[in-house]
């Protein structure tokens, strides 16, 4: 992503001073934490309090080591939830002032906000040494995953996790061991399906305006809810606090949404290289919301661990499956999200609550036996981490970024429906489509909220 060229304000210097300055002082002040963090709680500041950010509070919160020391949220009505067990935690509206004035006073970060304040906030938190947390999908833009990579191996030391909590389901970590152990043979192709976007909690209709701007909540700080971005969108209640998932400037509709959640199956199982090539087909190009009645077509390098030279997932939204005639399969009686492998001997099919189906010969598998896999605890084993035991993390952010990757690419080429974009991973970019790599690719920043250079 490009930083904003234009010259900084005072005020902006003088707070990106601050914040820079704290961070040579964290470094050191984050050390002797970590030293002391085997006998010491694990002090947690939340940044979005309410929706998915109450779940990571309720999981941690009988964690005898775990302590919310401080919360950030631009919604003053977002801390009803938070009213009781943390009244000594204090509260910042704007992040960055966490950063500037109580740097000293956390060891962790949970990032907990809309898709497009990711990369900047979690970033800045590594920048100053601090373990991460950082919720699905990693980042908003193809060029964030470049920029949370280099963040991430400039700070090894560090813990982090995405929050793809679904990946420790025990069905889940049960299909990965069987699909790892080519049970069925090698992979041929994967399919996935997921629900179609519409008009309710989470999402509006694809193709929506964006709605007309409304008065602003006297106790929401819509400026800050912009963030980063160089045009504001205009307040209304299709934009907070959840639909924000279906615009383009701001979230990654049903295809980003879910992808980290049915994609990851794929990269638990197997040595899953970069995507060379993604189409994603659909009516009519994504234009300010997100489109709809996706089919997204993503070509990976094959290989000796494969059955052919490539390994194609047909990745789409709106309940569009694949013809299982034509797989030499009986219609499956999972009718939701789904993740299916299909195999040289066999296929297997993963509901996203580990739900499983196994197919041999073209049947259905009544009795397979299922490897024993051990108890894990998503939020408990990043803290335990964080705190000095060592535990296996499922998606730290290095996996959790590949696994972004290919989400990412199928939503971005719903902008240029039908045409086939060719991805150089190792550049991020496209070598075949020079419009795609200006649309596509990276968002300017406003003054004083891009993500931070770590060296």
């Amino acid at each position: 992503m490009k930083s904003d060229n234009n010259q900084p304000s005072r005020r902006g210097f003088l707070r990106s001073a601050a914040v820079l300055g704290a961070g040579a002082v964290a470094s050191n002040a984050a050390t002797v934490r970590a030293a002391a963090n085997k006998n010491s709680k694990l002090q947690i500041f939340q940044i979005g309090v309410n929706g998915i950010g109450n779940l990571q509070r309720k999981a941690l919160k009988d964690h005898p080591m775990v302590e919310f020391v401080g919360f950030c949220d631009v919604d003053e009505t977002a801390y009803a939830k938070v009213q009781e067990g943390y009244g000594d935690a204090w509260r910042v509206t704007d992040y960055r002032d966490a950063f500037a004035d109580k740097v000293d006073k956390f060891d962790a970060v949970i990032v907990d906000t809309p898709d497009f304040h990711h990369c900047p906030m979690m970033t800045t938190a590594l920048k100053h040494g601090k373990h991460v947390y950082g919720q699905k999908p990693l980042v908003h833009q193809l060029d964030e995953l470049r920029i949370i990579r280099e963040a991430t191996a400039a700070r090894p030391d560090l813990y982090t996790q995405m929050g793809n909590q679904r990946a420790c389901l025990t069905g889940r970590m049960q299909a990965v061991e069987i699909l790892k152990e080519n049970r069925l043979g090698r992979p041929v192709e994967a399919h996935i399906w997921t629900g179609g976007m519409s008009r309710g909690m989470y999402f509006v209709d694809p193709w929506s305006p964006v709605t007309a701007a409304k008065p602003v909540p006297g106790t929401l700080n819509w400026d800050l809810w912009n963030g980063p971005l160089t045009e504001a969108m205009p307040y209304s209640e299709d934009l907070h606090p959840r639909r924000w998932r279906s615009y383009w400037e701001t979230g990654g509709g049903m295809l980003a949404d879910w992808g980290c959640h049915v994609i990851d199956l794929l990269y638990f199982a197997y040595d899953m290289k970069s995507p060379t090539a993604v189409q994603t087909d659909t009516m009519k190009p994504s234009n300010e919301c997100h489109s709809g009645y996706n089919r997204a077509t993503i070509t990976y390098p094959g290989g000796d661990n494969f059955a052919g030279d490539e390994f194609v997932l047909s990745f789409c939204d709106s309940k569009i499956r694949p013809s299982f005639a034509a797989l030499g399969l009986p219609v499956s009686n999972i009718t939701g999200t789904c993740t299916m492998v299909v195999c040289e001997e066999g296929a297997l099919l993963l509901e996203p609550g580990g739900k499983m189906e196994i197919y041999r010969k073209g049947k259905l598998v009544e009795n397979e036996p299922l490897p024993e896999v051990g108890p894990r605890d998503h939020w408990k084993d990043w803290a335990d981490c964080c705190l000095g035991t060592e535990k296996p993390l499922w998606t730290p952010f290095g996996i959790g970024s590949d696994i972004t990757e290919p989400a990412l690419l199928a939503t971005k080429a719903t902008r240029f429906p039908g045409q086939e974009l060719h991805w150089d991973a190792a550049n991020y970019r496209f070598t075949n489509h020079e419009e795609a790599n200006a649309q596509l690719l990276s968002r300017t920043y406003r003054e004083g909220f891009a993500p931070p250079t770590i060296s």
